[in-house]
């Protein structure tokens, strides 16, 4: 393993000056390095992190070394709109407090002397400075090998932060590209410069310090996203991807909006929101869609349901049928009225299955 001494200002830092860079850029310091600065350095580091490695199929039997700084410059193409960049750090301890990047910087990555890593972005008051990703429960230990990936919205002026593939969310980040709530957690944060309209991309990448990197990515599109194992979860069993697509850690115990379970007075979590496939922050709850009552007659069977999923565009509606497949009844009675409401369906002996779902209008 490799064991860093020192470390300087800044792990893993995006520019904005310079050429463009081209389209799909990969680099896995197998052979030769296209950076400036840095040297080669064999060595067989071991990452497990459930999303694996950038580039998977590399040999990862090299990486390079920095002692001071490296640049990575690419040219050839353009890397507007929402690129990402994705690469392999070596944490490394700095015996010192962080500095603040060189002028032009559009975000910045390091550890600090505790092993968290901090982001250098704009909080929501617009102040520039180093905020930390996470706490001192998850620290990382000098010489242990990260992900760092970063999802770039040019057009919001935004950029979401990953460690080993989990979006980072803390009070100074945002929930996705657009949105300005204060009141909940996220991974996006803003960008500390971005130059004119034409010079809103990734030009360069540089790491400063005493490190190592390996397996370097830079594709043009922010949303793919690949890990080590198909439909990789949480320790929840909360879809990985799902959780991506939200913008969500993978602290799936939080809650975010005011739903509540079947009782009426537990919250449900992001885990059971996901449980019940609703959408995490649509105040929908599965006490939206419990049943209150049921009455059964020789004839029919009466059941009493809520409406408060009467917006947004949906409407609650309930399936009935022999099987699964509801082929028997294809007649869907949809729910109307006030607080609740009652639909009557043929009694059981012809009916075997009710299923209560949503559906637009």
């Amino acid at each position: 393993m490799l064991k860093m001494k020192c470390f300087g200002a800044l792990a893993g830092c995006v520019l904005a000056a310079g050429s463009l860079c081209a389209a799909n850029y990969n680099e896995t310091f197998e052979s030769a390095s296209t950076w400036t600065g840095g040297e080669l350095f064999a060595t067989n580091y071991t990452y497990t992190g459930i999303t694996g490695l950038p580039l998977p199929s590399a040999d990862h039997d090299q990486v390079l070394l920095i002692e001071g700084d490296a640049t990575c410059t690419p040219t050839g193409g353009t890397f507007e709109g929402t690129p990402m960049v994705d690469l392999m750090v070596q944490a490394a301890l700095p015996d010192e407090e962080l500095e603040t990047p060189e002028e032009g910087a559009h975000i910045a990555i390091a550890v600090d002397m505790n092993g968290i890593f901090n982001v250098y972005c704009k909080n929501r008051s617009d102040v520039a400075g180093w905020y930390p990703l996470h706490g001192s429960s998850t620290a990382y230990a000098d010489g242990t090998w990260a992900r760092v990936s970063l999802l770039f919205d040019y057009a919001k002026g935004r950029c979401q932060v990953r460690l080993d593939g989990q979006p980072m969310m803390t009070s100074n980040g945002y929930l996705n590209e657009t949105t300005n709530d204060t009141t909940k957690d996220g991974a996006w944060y803003k960008l500390v410069a971005t130059g004119t309209d034409s010079s809103t991309v990734v030009s360069n990448l540089k790491v400063i310090g005493c490190t190592a990197v390996d397996d370097v990515v830079i594709t043009e599109n922010n949303t793919s996203y690949e890990y080590a194992t198909a439909n990789a979860t949480n320790s929840a069993g909360v879809s990985c991807a799902w959780l991506d697509a939200n913008g969500l850690s993978w602290d799936t115990t939080q809650s975010y909006d005011s739903s509540k379970k079947a009782d009426g007075t537990t919250p449900m979590t992001v885990a059971d929101k996901y449980k019940y496939c609703f959408d995490p922050f649509d105040g929908q709850g599965e006490a939206d869609f419990a049943v209150k009552s049921i009455t059964t007659t020789a004839e029919k069977v009466t059941l009493t349901l809520p409406t408060t999923v009467e917006t947004a565009g949906r409407q609650l509606v309930v399936d009935y049928g022999t099987d699964k497949t509801f082929t028997t009844y294809s007649t869907t009675e949809e729910v109307t009225g006030d607080a609740t409401v009652q639909i009557d369906i043929p009694a059981p002996g012809s009916v075997t299955y009710y299923r209560l779902r949503t559906t637009t209008k």
